[in-house]
């Protein structure tokens, strides 16, 4: 059975995925795809290179489009974000994406959050396309994935409370599958997610498999209390067994030097007589 839980996906089934993701983009919105994965990534690289990172009005207002296609459509956010001017937008995503990679990704999140418009969910947008290895876009299909429930409402209609506290529990859940899964992004864990999403592929019933193989790798691996007991037990007996041997010595001595005393008492009647 493949799994396709988010601990247990692994580096074939995870590819596979991969693969299918375009298959999930209407043919209108693959521009707007390839300006938020390959064209703006590229642009902002070479910014970096030139000392300077920033997004402009325009490329801020393009990667919310991109949003909205993408995801849950709120009319009313575009035009916030256009309300913002141009010097603003460029001020804050200076300061949001020139920071080094030491400063708290959190810190940077609340920065970008200034602009008219934008909450965690786009700032974090804004984060990934500067960064797309490392940094995750606080996509509803990535965080669905990442913290699925066999429950009603934790499946992939989980809603979300795009918070802060969420997306750093979500930074976190993506760094242990990059860890455990060698040579995947962020950007690529995020498209997989995007897959299994609007597949709304079940992880029910794997994720209970995998739970009882894993129960099942842990009883056979794992020694039970009452062995631990046991095993602890025969620990101490060994370390008491030569004492023992020195105590069940003695009332053999004692006994031979009866029988050799009683021998020679006899010896002696015998003589005697």
């Amino acid at each position: 059975m493949t799994d396709f839980t988010f601990d247990g996906v692994d580096k074939s089934t995870f590819n596979s995925l991969l693969e299918q993701y375009p298959t999930c983009v209407p043919d209108k919105l693959k521009s707007l795809d390839e300006h938020r994965f390959n064209g703006l990534p590229t642009v902002l690289a070479e910014r970096k290179a030139e000392g300077k990172v920033y997004l402009s009005k325009e490329e801020v207002a393009t990667l919310v489009d991109w949003k909205l296609s993408h995801g849950t459509f709120r009319p009313s956010l575009k035009g916030l974000v256009l309300q913002n001017s141009p010097e603003f937008v460029l001020e804050v995503t200076t300061d949001g994406l020139s920071a080094s990679s030491d400063d708290h990704l959190e810190a940077r999140l609340k920065t970008l959050c200034k602009l008219k418009g934008i909450g965690p969910a786009t700032a974090s947008l804004l984060l990934a396309v500067n960064d797309p290895e490392g940094v995750p876009f606080f996509s509803d299909e990535l965080f669905q994935w990442a913290f699925w429930k066999d429950e009603t409402a934790g499946r992939w209609d989980r809603k979300l409370k795009y918070t802060p506290k969420e997306y750093r529990e979500l930074v976190a859940r993506v760094a242990e599958l990059r860890f455990r899964v060698a040579g995947v992004s962020a950007a690529e864990i995020e498209k997989v997610a995007y897959v299994l999403g609007k597949r709304e592929q079940d992880l029910a019933i794997v994720a209970e498999a995998r739970q009882s193989k894993a129960l099942d790798v842990d009883v056979e691996s794992k020694p039970s209390a009452k062995r631990k007991v046991d095993e602890v037990e025969a620990v101490f007996a060994a370390e008491e067994k030569p004492k023992s041997r020195k105590v069940a010595k003695a009332p053999e001595t004692q006994v031979s030097s009866g029988k050799e005393n009683s021998v020679s008492r006899r010896s002696t009647r015998s003589t005697r007589k």
